[in-house]
């Protein structure tokens, strides 16, 4: 099974027709702090301060109880975002190892691909294309 992929305006309809999708945010507190993040979404980090190295069972562990019992459990449609699109990727997998089954990422995540001077947020990503996000 491999990880479904979606440009940021896809997601959005996802998560706006299906009211069983969920939204899970998985970049670093610091991130989601500072940059901000996508209205309506949940947060479980896939790494994070102090090490950066994934826990994949405690990874696991957050995001059966972000979406709780009440939904699908492992058919739930997950969509995942980070930065870029990588950090989501190897997280959808793990969720996939692990017997999720309706799993898919942003492909240009939340700030997009690095331009010409490796400044991220003016090619693509959550943002640029217009999607909607706060800052708190």
């Amino acid at each position: 099974m491999s990880i479904k992929q979606y440009l940021p305006k896809k997601a959005q309809e996802i998560i706006t027709t299906n009211s069983d999708a969920v939204l899970i945010d998985v970049r670093s507190y610091a991130e989601n702090k500072f940059v901000g993040r996508p209205l309506n979404c949940l947060f479980v980090p896939w790494v994070d301060e102090p090490d950066w190295e994934p826990k994949e069972s405690e990874f696991v562990e957050g995001i059966k109880r972000s979406i709780g019992d009440s939904l699908k459990g492992l058919d739930t449609e997950i969509i995942l975002i980070c930065r870029s699109g990588f950090r989501s990727h190897d997280a959808g997998m793990c969720l996939i190892d692990h017997g999720f089954t309706n799993v898919s990422h942003v492909v240009s995540g939340f700030e997009g691909d690095l331009d010409e001077n490796d400044q991220r947020g003016n090619l693509n990503g959550w943002r640029h294309d217009g999607m909607p996000w706060s800052q708190c």
